[in-house]
């Protein structure tokens, strides 16, 4: 697995992005680009090569493609397909290639912010990247300078974002840095099951200790409560689903990410987003579509 690791000391400059939808037998073009092109499917399965790698990418898997470097579809696409996609370069000097053994030397150096991409990768169900994809979208679609330098800034954190989740999961999780394996255990364990009806009481009896201690021990580690972290991962969860899935209703969202009760959904919505559910929806309406 290779990793791209650049100074995140300055914005990255944004070049384009669009969100490609496609009903049957997309083959993706044969090309070499000047910049750096991440793909992220949500629908769909991709066939692509680049260079000598071959990449087949299905619906929460991404792809970072890199300059002068042949690229294109290895087979046409069976069914309806759709991914995010943004083309960018490095303002901060060059950036580098480097084996993943070689890259948590480059996430403990906190006072020197970098950009840490995972050539090819999956996220996690409660990922923010499609959510700020769709805000990169929506300001790409604005006119005038001022939305030049937004979607600078914009593509910077959604590659910042990408580069937490890969330090998260693969440094924290894998390694379980300062953290109890119990513990990242639980967490990765709450992130795959938030769409479930959860209690304290109950995950504690799975996981054999007392409530109060559980409560304890995790916040200690997290920096919040095991209710919090839970509800945290399910407002991700519905604020990719808000800006992804406009058909759904509010109602079918707060099922989905495991909150029975559409009214209290509302509440903690507004709680942690500062607006409504309904707001936030409307918030980012701007896509770039290209059809192929």
């Amino acid at each position: 697995m290779l990793y791209l690791i650049s100074d995140a000391a300055l914005p990255v400059s944004f070049s384009s992005a669009g969100n490609l939808t496609n009903e049957n037998q997309f083959l993706h073009p044969k090309r070499i680009m000047d910049s750096y092109e991440l793909i992220s499917v949500t629908k769909g399965n991709l066939h692509i090569q680049s260079g000598d790698r071959s990449y087949h990418l299905t619906p929460g898997q991404f792809v970072l493609l890199f300059p002068e470097e042949y690229h294109f579809g290895t087979r046409p696409t069976e069914g309806e397909l759709s991914f995010y996609w943004t083309h960018f370069h490095f303002h901060a000097g060059e950036a580098t290639l480097c084996e993943e053994t070689k890259t948590a030397a480059f996430f403990r150096e906190n006072d020197c912010p970098r950009y840490i991409l995972p050539e090819t990768g999956s996220l996690s169900a409660n990922s923010r990247v499609n959510v700020l994809f769709v805000q990169l979208l929506d300001l790409a679609k604005r006119l005038g300078s001022l939305s030049a330098v937004q979607c600078n800034y914009a593509q910077s954190t959604l590659l910042l974002e990408l580069t937490n989740e890969c330090f998260f999961r693969h440094h924290m999780l894998q390694q379980g840095e300062n953290i109890p394996l119990n513990i990242a255990d639980l967490m990765e364990w709450l992130q795959l099951n938030y769409d479930t009806s959860l209690s304290v009481a109950g995950i504690a009896e799975k996981f054999g200790y007392h409530p109060s201690y559980l409560t304890a021990v995790f916040k200690r580690y997290s920096g919040c409560t095991i209710t919090e972290y839970l509800n945290r991962q399910r407002i991700r969860v519905a604020k990719n689903l808000l800006t992804s899935m406009p058909k759904l209703s509010l109602a079918e969202i707060s099922e989905q990410t495991g909150i029975s009760d559409e009214k209290y959904f509302m509440r903690l919505f507004k709680r942690y987003e500062g607006v409504t559910a309904a707001a936030y929806r409307k918030a980012f309406p701007e896509k770039r579509k290209n059809r192929i």
